[in-house]
């Protein structure tokens, strides 16, 4: 059977930006990484592996509802560019951006940059919030569009639920990378910093919304992708 119709995503206000990519760039590298088994045996506790097993090894009942897949996938569409467009608003800053903001006489760079630390961890805040519950809404989408799609939407969840503690502990540590990128722009110009700071931290948020919408991304192409029998 052919694949069937449905709307392709709608490019976002701004482009993507790959997080790794980004702190490489910047001259951030990680550490080696533990092995993949033995970074997924941390994060899954012996009862996930019983639910995911069981999730596995359920065979299909209900086939794909061609029309359930296509209002999935409509709304997916609609949503991800409403939450992009919403966040993308909610990004910016007037002031911050325009290097406006009025500074204190004798004013030290760390509480120059008290705002735009402020700033970019609440944005951290509202890109987790948004990014989940879209996700969440999502999965629900796929239950009802077949017991295959439910299966990927229980799979999800299970991921969701054992990544959430060490991408917090990840993405907490961009703070520190902000600074230290205020520190060098600080350095190279002590009058005209905050404009480059600025664009760093833009960049630094779509990197982050980026790697959080991946799995949304993966939820909606396999919407896109399954057809009826």
């Amino acid at each position: 059977m052919h694949p069937i119709s449905k709307p392709i995503p709608p490019l976002p206000p701004f482009p993507p930006e790959s997080l790794s990519r980004l702190l490489r760039q910047w001259s951030f590298t990680p550490g080696t990484p533990a092995p993949a088994a033995e970074r997924l045996g941390s994060w899954f506790s012996w009862a996930d592996a019983i639910e995911i097993s069981q999730v596995l090894t359920t065979s299909s009942g209900k086939a794909a509802s061609a029309a359930a897949q296509t209002q999935a996938a409509s709304w997916a569409s609609t949503e991800l560019e409403r939450l992009q467009a919403e966040l993308a608003a909610s990004f910016n800053h007037v002031e911050l951006a325009t290097g406006s903001e009025p500074i204190p006489e004798g004013a030290t760079l760390a509480e120059q940059l008290a705002t735009y630390l402020q700033h970019f961890a609440q944005q951290q805040r509202v890109i987790g919030t948004c990014t989940t519950t879209l996700r969440m809404r999502l999965r629900a989408k796929l239950a009802l569009a077949s017991d295959e799609l439910a299966r990927l939407a229980q799979l999800d969840e299970y991921i969701e639920r054992a990544m959430t503690a060490p991408q917090l502990r990840a993405t907490a540590g961009l703070g520190a990378v902000l600074e230290t990128r205020a520190q060098k722009h600080y350095a190279a110009d002590p009058l005209r910093w905050r404009t480059p700071l600025w664009t760093d931290l833009q960049r630094l948020l779509r990197a982050e919304l980026d790697q959080k919408l991946q799995p949304v991304l993966g939820l909606i192409e396999a919407l896109n992708t399954q057809s009826p029998p």
